[in-house]
């Protein structure tokens, strides 16, 4: 009786060690899944992967997937998840299909009737992130180039602990470096490209201004200038100078994680505009005489 009684201890012991290791396997795996899929997934950039957040939900879904019988779902996922990723990171088949996404339109000779600077987003400080300072700083060439009367840009604001930030004095301090503050204009009230678009078409198309240079983030340059074309502009589209992530041409792994990211951001977007009718098939770019005809 004493034999029986102590495998049974045994037993029950190996049972208890074995379930320990299986929920902590259940929970790495549900991390690295995690991490994978905060590297790879369309929303907000690779920095999310190493957040406590990140690593506290993969660690649940890992278990919970696990106590209800299903680790193969685990291993399958983590495993697509790992090919992704190696087929991203030290190969070039990401430009394969992002550099035919991004539209750069050659720069017509005359002097069109604006630049257009999209927003991108504000630190808590009021200053422009680096994707919203490329924008301005690649529109404000242009603007010393001669392309363009006019200089257009959207504000950006936020509201932090009761306080409301926006974008305007970081925005004048590089507009003012660059004495461009007569030619500058500004509009309000803007959540999403399509605000700007509508926005900005109120602003000048009632004054005849239709011919413009439209300078966004290379992944964000299809969708963007299609919406503009939508309300009205003749729109000459022109990719950012990019100074955190290259996503135009991207060569070293963190760049390729950024160009995919950006890519499925932008697929998930232009489906959303078609389907709400913000866009319409791309026309020709031509421009008359002082570019408003």
């Amino acid at each position: 009786m004493n034999e029986i009684s102590a495998d049974r201890q045994g037993d029950s012991s190996g049972r208890e060690r074995w379930g320990a290791s299986t929920i902590a396997t259940n929970a790495l795996l549900g991390v690295l899944a995690s991490f994978l899929v905060a590297q790879l997934a369309p929303w907000g950039d690779g920095d999310v992967a190493a957040t406590t957040g990140s690593l506290f939900a993969g660690m649940a879904a890992g278990v919970a997937i696990g106590f209800f019988g299903r680790p193969r779902i685990l291993i399958i996922l983590d495993a697509s998840l790992l090919v992704v990723y190696l087929l991203v990171t030290p190969t070039d088949i990401v430009s394969q299909f992002t550099e035919k996404w991004v539209r750069i339109d050659p720069l017509p000779a005359d002097t069109l009737d604006a630049v257009i600077a999209l927003s991108a987003g504000i630190h808590t400080n009021s200053a422009l992130n680096t994707v919203a300072a490329d924008r301005l700083l690649s529109a404000l060439e242009l603007m010393r180039d001669g392309r363009a009367r006019r200089l257009v840009t959207t504000r950006e604001r936020q509201v932090i602990n009761e306080r409301i930030i926006d974008s305007d004095r970081d925005q004048r301090r590089l507009i003012s470096l660059a004495s461009m503050e007569r030619a500058w204009s500004v509009v309000d009230s803007v959540h999403s490209t399509h605000d700007e678009a509508v926005q900005i078409a109120a602003l000048l198309l009632p004054s005849g201004a239709r011919s413009i240079i439209l300078v966004t983030s290379p992944m964000h340059t299809r969708r963007a200038c299609a919406v503009f074309e939508a309300v009205g502009f003749r729109v000459v589209c022109r990719a950012s100078l990019e100074r955190d992530f290259v996503t135009n041409h991207p060569l070293g792994n963190r760049d390729r994680l950024a160009a995919i990211r950006a890519f499925g951001y932008e697929v998930m977007g232009m489906i959303k505009y078609h389907w709400k009718g913000w866009l319409t098939p791309r026309p020709p770019v031509t421009t008359g005489p002082g570019g408003s005809s």
